[in-house]
């Protein structure tokens, strides 16, 4: 529901704020229920600033979660536009409203700003759903990623089902369509694949490598045969499989999720991929499907906002989706398989540019991911394993979105 902002401090008046800390700047972080800093310790407004970059000219910008308000501030003072903010986490504005009393500043006046206050996660959905596909459907959104990490069980609203409200979104229900169309055309070849679920465990203890394909894959080739001679277990995704069969490679299994038909040209062409089985979703590449040469296990789609599913009455098992990048489903399968470390390369997600590791085969006017969307539920997802016991950390080192204070 849409509050005025002095009716929102009255809702929220008994609810202690999270931990603010002053920052050398002069602004104020605040920290997380588990310790984590809710944003940059020593420049929040920096980072803010970062954030916003590119919106402030914008007619409108949807702001999804206050943080403990720099965002927001930035917007209203330096953009010429209207913000509407999101938010589901009484704790989070009552930091923000705590931050702008400890900065000697009253509730926003300006006619610009207006506030949603989510009552519960259908709540929260409906509103922004009806957002998305109207007033703001071709307006930037700017999600507050701090905010989103508070959105959990426990707290009205659900951070995935957010996630997967601006997943839907990007792919403008083009990607659906394409998902049931190749579901239908792989039906066959998949009544008569192996199953996901079946395989769990079957690693052992066996640390296992996460192949992708960005540009680290590149400097680690040199050291995979050494950590299979050492017992490791790689794991690639559809997308590094050229890299790899280049050099000689052959992984233990793979993973392949993407519906596009440009993971055609993945399929590897030299011997001994016979032995190789490949992870796949029912919407997956057909052609990827049809002519890999190894056995298949199948898999659905699993994730916040996702419930258990059959397909055609079988329950193969699910793998992590809606990720932003296939790494998330392959880190999944390496944790379903083996209870050993789980160590990254190639999973880069842009960290300084480029897309893929050399060798890679995609076409130059392919369509860029959103990063920024990946290397949220990337974090969200490590972080999930870490607070189940799981080791995850980079090969030779740690990508740049791993989160900060637990990278190794």
């Amino acid at each position: 529901m849409k509050l005025a902002w002095s009716e929102a401090a009255r809702l929220c008046s008994g609810q202690p704020a999270y931990p603010l800390e002053r920052a050398p700047d002069g602004d104020w972080s605040f920290r997380l229920p588990d310790g984590r800093l809710g944003c940059s310790a020593r420049a929040p407004l920096r980072e803010a600033r970062l954030r916003v970059a590119g919106l402030l000219e914008a007619p409108s910008v949807l702001l999804l979660g206050l943080g403990a308000g720099h965002e927001l501030d930035l917007l209203l003072q330096d953009g010429s536009g209207q913000v509407l903010v999101v938010e589901a986490d009484l704790r989070s504005l009552a930091t923000t409203l705590e931050r702008w009393r400890h900065l000697g500043r009253g509730l926003p006046e300006d006619a610009r700003c207006s506030l949603l206050l989510a009552s519960d996660d259908r709540d929260l959905c409906a509103g922004l759903a009806a957002l998305l596909e109207n007033e703001h459907a071709e307006r930037p959104v700017l999600v507050r990623a701090a905010c989103a990490d508070l959105w959990r069980p426990g707290t009205p609203g659900a951070a995935g089902l957010v996630e997967d409200l601006l997943c839907r979104r990007a792919s403008a229900g083009v990607q659906e369509a394409l998902l049931r169309e190749n579901a239908g055309l792989n039906h066959v070849r998949l009544l008569l694949a192996g199953a996901v679920a079946d395989q769990r465990g079957s690693w052992g203890e066996d640390p296992v490598v996460i192949l992708g394909a960005g540009p680290s894959l590149g400097d680690d080739l040199p050291r995979l045969a050494a950590c299979r001679a050492e017992g490791a277990r790689l794991l690639a995704v559809s997308t590094a499989l050229p890299v790899l069969e280049r050099h000689g490679l052959l992984p233990d299994a793979a993973v392949a999720t993407d519906p596009s038909p440009l993971l055609g040209a993945d399929l590897p062409r030299a011997a001994g991929w016979s032995r190789v089985p490949l992870a796949v979703f029912p919407g997956t590449c057909p052609a990827l499907v049809r002519g890999w040469p190894g056995p298949l296990w199948l898999a659905l789609p699993e994730g916040p906002g996702l419930f258990e599913q059959e397909w055609h009455g079988r329950r193969p098992g699910g793998l992590r989706a809606g990720c932003g990048t296939v790494a998330g489903p392959a880190l999944a399968l390496a944790a379903w398989l083996s209870a050993g470390p789980l160590l990254l390369s190639g999973v880069d997600l842009a960290a300084d540019g480029r897309d893929h590791a050399v060798g890679v085969q995609r076409p130059a006017d392919t369509p860029r991911p959103d990063f920024g969307f990946a290397r949220r539920r990337m974090d969200e997802w490590v972080r999930e394993l870490r607070r189940a016991g799981r080791l995850v950390r980079g090969l030779s080192h740690a990508p740049d979105w791993l989160p900060r204070e637990e990278a190794e």
